[in-house]
């Protein structure tokens, strides 16, 4: 199965703003989830005022605990970060809070039909 080009989606992007528990290497945060869709997700993540910022680089691996609305099962997921979007503490361009991209790693089932019901509902 050949790879999407990087500008089309996997699905539509579906906006949620659910609160999130993010473990990696012996880091916890909580942020949010911000943006989904079956690939991955968008995570904004607190500003810190801590002078190295405390979130995930680009490549690495991050467990993620979250709910989607309207769905009282939490799911758990690996993902891989992609992209960083702004420096906690920096000023960001438009509305978009600082944080990361990170496409999924064999998410469970259970988890891409509750997004591609989202997609329904919106």
């Amino acid at each position: 199965m050949r790879r999407r080009p990087a500008n089309e989606r996997a699905s539509e992007r579906v906006r949620i703003g659910a609160p999130a528990t993010l473990k990696w290497g012996e880091q916890e945060l909580t942020g949010f989830v911000e943006v989904v869709n079956v690939a991955g997700m968008y995570v904004a993540t607190q500003r810190s005022p801590l002078p190295q910022p405390l979130q995930p680089e680009i490549g690495d691996y991050v467990e993620l605990v979250f709910s989607l609305p309207g769905d009282n099962r939490s799911f758990r997921v690996r993902g891989n970060v992609v992209f960083l979007d702004g420096t906690p503490g920096a000023p960001t361009a438009g509305a978009k809070r600082p944080g990361f991209g990170a496409r999924f790693e064999r998410p469970p089932v259970t988890l891409l039909d509750a997004i591609r019901n989202l997609h329904r509902e919106h």
